[in-house]
């Protein structure tokens, strides 16, 4: 769990876990956090859950929001960053098991395992010779499956799908550095088809495609 550390100098002054809800901060008493300095505005800021992330936005207050000494509007936030509101610090805190996760995604990769028994040229065309890809599609299922990590089954059902972590994505893919969309799988007469459209390395069978 995130932990923020609310500082007047070098003094720390009181401590927020970050339990999966927004929490804001500014001078007014309902604030989460509560920063009594004329500098700091009513509701200065706010701090959001996004996945496993977690995202700062200024509420348009007057003197501004910094991270780490640079002004900001909205900004994903990184383990022992340092906000400074008014005269105050929040230091923000991951986990050690949140720092671990974000190790393993910091070069994310996206693995599509093709069944075993499956040939390459079955895998790139699930058609039988002879029929159309309508007249088996009723047939025939496509699933994604994740392998590590947990989540359920993905039918693809859609000519096209998008992988990633932004909000127009059928499948959720998490990581720091992930794209909003990372890759998309296109159905087409001569089967699925994926293609990179992010940074993001893609492997199908640990092979980098794109």
């Amino acid at each position: 769990m995130a932990l923020l550390t609310l500082q007047f100098k070098d003094l720390a002054l009181k401590e927020f876990e970050l339990s999966g809800q927004s929490m804001t901060m500014g001078r007014e008493p309902d604030n989460d956090i509560i920063v009594e300095n004329l500098l700091v505005s009513g509701y200065h800021a706010r701090i959001d859950p996004a996945g496993r992330e977690y995202v700062l936005t200024d509420l348009q207050s007057k003197n501004g929001t910094f991270v780490n000494g640079e002004r900001v509007t909205s900004t994903k936030l990184k383990d022992g960053d340092q906000i400074l509101v008014g005269k105050h610090t929040i230091v923000f805190t991951l986990s050690e098991e949140e720092i671990h996760e974000d190790q393993k995604l910091t070069e994310p990769t996206m693995f599509i395992e093709v069944a075993q028994g499956a040939s390459e040229a079955e895998a790139q065309d699930p058609t039988p010779a002879g029929l159309d890809s309508t007249a088996v599609s009723s047939e025939r299922r496509a699933v994604l499956s994740f392998l590590a990590g947990g989540g359920d089954e993905y039918e693809i059902k859609k000519k096209l799908v998008k992988l990633g972590k932004g909000e127009e994505a059928d499948v959720y893919i998490g990581g720091l550095f992930t794209p909003k969309v990372a890759a998309t799988i296109s159905r087409r007469p001569t089967g699925y088809h994926l293609t990179p459209t992010g940074r993001a390395k893609v492997k199908v069978n640990d092979a980098q495609v794109g």
